[in-house]
């Protein structure tokens, strides 16, 4: 399976330069906050957007229409590299519009976003996961790039496996608390929590 380029993210921007305890490394380049808090509206626009579409919006418009909007993208993630303040306001500034604009142009073209009981999610590494509660086999077949469950795999897995208990008692003790992201030996893991602890 092919994993496209990643777009940048807040969460990406903020961590550069830093370990896995955010500790500042002194050779790295750190991302200013006044760079990677821009992007927060933007990552919560596109998680709005990919929730209902996926990864498809750019390949349901105009190929103009996409390639402008990716390259916003890669503007964007060359003005974070830079941390040019300026310049990541006003890319980012753009692409909150331009998400709005590809759903329209998708809409106007006679697509439709998921059924409405299908959510998708971008994870750190590209990779689209979608879980639904019905459909989840047609969804499977029309884009196999994606990870798709149905609920009653997601409900099976996290109870197969020694997670679920240690999620339920995690969750019982900090209840607004969710998985970001997964550390084993050091390294950010964003697949097999089924191991070992994973810190």
């Amino acid at each position: 399976m092919a994993i496209r380029k990643k777009r940048v993210t807040a969460t990406q921007a903020k961590q550069r330069g830093r370990d896995a305890m955010g500790r500042v490394d002194d050779q790295a380049q750190v991302i200013k906050a006044a760079v990677w808090g821009q992007l927060k509206p933007l990552d919560e626009k596109a998680r709005e957007k990919q929730s209902k579409w996926g990864d498809r919006l750019p390949s349901l418009v105009a190929p103009d229409l996409a390639g402008r909007f990716e390259a916003a993208y890669e503007a964007l993630g060359e003005a974070v590299d830079a941390n040019d303040v300026k310049r990541t306001h006003d890319i980012a500034t753009q692409l909150l519009r331009a998400w709005d604009v590809l759903e329209k142009a998708a809409l106007d073209a006679g697509h439709h976003p998921l059924h409405e009981d299908a959510y998708c999610m971008e994870m750190d590494d590209g990779r689209i996961v979608c879980i639904a509660l019905d459909g989840w086999a047609s969804l499977r077949q029309k884009y196999p790039e994606w990870i798709v469950y149905s609920f009653s795999d997601a409900a099976r897995v996290l109870c197969a496996d020694f997670s679920a208990r240690f999620l339920d008692e995690a969750f019982s003790a900090f209840p607004k608390a969710h998985v970001k992201s997964i550390i084993r030996n050091g390294e950010e893991h964003s697949r097999d929590i089924n191991d070992e602890i994973p810190w």
